[in-house]
């Protein structure tokens, strides 16, 4: 803790209010330094809420994600600056994932993508404030989860502090205290019921006065002025309280809590039961799964059915052992033992990883390519690396474990998000079909994005001319007219998307659709 304390300030300087709970006083912390200078940290938290309204209000998902993440990261320098602290590598490494998932908001259409981005920007925005703020070289991995997932409520915790901190600072500022002012305010106040009449019998005397009363009356009463100064009061308050929540307990040493860990043999009967299990259940796999079925199978079931079905189950398994490992060797002693069986574990891990993955890929190859079944083969792709992690941390404990594991699945998410996966998904639909039916043609230009317009469009070009479209039949379960109007359906969403979206939600996926539409 030497090293982040340096940079953090302990007490408060003398000249500056006091604003501070007394539980506070006695635990001097960070948060010490941002609730007295409420002028530059709710100035900045007020410019937040400002950007986020005029990003966000009446816009859909674009450029204005990217320009956002972007002011997020610059008023975030701007906060630690102001904290007399360095901006940490670690940190810049955070900041630099919050920006490829805002840019990759811009390259694509679809709401799957834009709503996991979101939750990216937010996990990795926690991670770096954790990161920031505090001395984490010395957390394992459950630790980080910890405080990942505590953070959040450590910030609406906070809530009442922009309130009094506002209130305060008003109440302190030099123009409030100067007489003449508080007069102004006052007879202000006293003409607001005078006006009132005045501004109505006036209206009553002349047409044109009252209409432009009501003009201005409609203005300052819409629904759209108050949701704009809502969203900027919210802006700010989420800002204000994940700067206090955050920065609560920084600087403040940790006093480690000296724990015995359980005795080896508990773990070892309980991990020999649950490799019996583990070995029989891979057996099966190689015997009847991976060798395409060539030993006989219980009576009543074939090998598609067989295949088809458990990959969900095994995907969650793969994750309680991962999760299972790291808890064994967090709080149980260290043993030879305990280290063989849990490799043991880890290679029957890695068999329920193939197994899983083969039978997504089997029904794939009955049902065809969805975006959950891509996840879930991308989920277990991050969990063969996540895997191999953990099993060095067992036998090195000294292995940043928690970092390894947020760089793999950051670069696999973020390469995940920009190659449009929809794109993809159509290419592999319209190659593996002879002939499109009615549902196959919902799902390319209804259930997908429009990031697979550029081979949807082409496909559905070369079916209209090879079927010479005229009214009848194109196969047993699509009409021409059917088919004209998914079209025509189809091509007034691109022209609709190009034309509705003006620079904050600027949007390159509608960009390339139009142009394929245009070729």
């Amino acid at each position: 803790m030497e090293q982040l304390n340096s940079g953090l300030p302990v007490n408060q300087e003398d000249n500056q209010p006091t604003v501070l709970d007394s539980a506070e006083n006695k635990n001097p912390s960070l948060l010490h330094k941002v609730r007295p200078n409420f002028g530059i940290f709710g100035g900045i938290s007020l410019l937040f809420g400002a950007s986020y309204t005029f990003l966000f209000y009446k816009a859909r998902l674009g450029l204005n994600i990217l320009i956002f993440t972007v002011i997020m990261t610059v008023l975030l320098v701007i906060v630690i600056k102001s904290l007399s602290i360095k901006v940490k590598r670690g940190t810049a490494a955070y900041y630099t994932g919050v920006l490829l998932l805002g840019a990759s908001c811009l390259f694509t259409s679809s709401w799957i993508l834009h709503f996991l981005n979101i939750i990216g920007i937010l996990l990795l925005l926690d991670l770096s404030l954790l990161h920031q703020f505090y001395d984490d070289q010395e957390w394992d991995l459950l630790k980080h989860l910890t405080r990942m997932l505590l953070l959040p409520f450590s910030c609406i915790a906070t809530i009442a502090m922009p309130f009094k901190d506002s209130l305060l600072f008003f109440q302190n500022t030099e123009i409030l205290k100067n007489k003449k002012v508080r007069n102004i305010l006052l007879g202000v106040v006293i003409s607001l019921p005078l006006l009132g009449i005045m501004i109505g019998l006036l209206s009553s005397a002349d047409l044109l006065f009252r209409s432009m009363f009501k003009n201005i009356y409609t203005f300052i009463f819409s629904s759209n002025l108050f949701a704009v100064i809502f969203m900027i009061i919210m802006g700010f308050l989420a800002c204000y309280c994940i700067i206090c929540g955050s920065t609560a307990k920084a600087g403040i040493e940790e006093v480690p809590r000296p724990f015995t860990k359980a005795d080896a043999s508990i773990a070892v009967t309980a991990l020999v039961l649950l490799s019996l299990v583990y070995a029989i259940f891979c057996g099966i796999q190689i015997l009847y799964l991976f060798t395409g079925g060539f030993s006989v199978l219980p009576k009543g079931f074939t090998f598609s059915e067989y295949a088809r079905r458990g990959f969900f189950e095994l995907l969650l398994v793969t994750a309680i052992n991962i999760l299972l490992i790291i808890f064994i060797t967090k709080y149980f002693e260290d043993s030879k033992l305990i280290r063989i069986i849990l490799t043991f574990m880890t290679v029957c891990t890695y068999i329920m990883i193939g197994s899983a993955a083969y039978r997504m890929i089997l029904y794939i190859g009955a049902y065809n390519l969805t975006f959950l079944r891509l996840f879930v083969l991308l989920f277990l792709f991050i969990d063969t690396f996540v895997l191999a992690g953990v099993i060095i941390y067992v036998f090195n404990r000294k292995f940043p474990l928690f970092h390894y594991c947020v760089i793999v699945t950051g670069v696999c998410y973020i390469a995940f998000s920009f190659s449009k996966p929809d794109y993809y998904i159509a290419y592999y639909q319209i190659q593996q079909k002879e002939e499109l039916d009615i549902v196959d043609i919902n799902f390319l230009t209804n259930v997908l994005s429009l990031d697979a317009a550029p081979v949807v469009l082409p496909a559905l070009e070369e079916m209209e001319e090879s079927n010479n479209m005229s009214v009848g039949q194109i196969n047993d379960f699509l009409t021409k007219e059917d088919f004209i109007l998914k079209v025509e359906q189809y091509h007034e969403t691109i022209r609709m998307e190009k034309y509705n979206r003006k620079l904050r939600d600027f949007n390159l996926s509608y960009e390339g659709a139009y142009r394929a539409l245009n070729k």
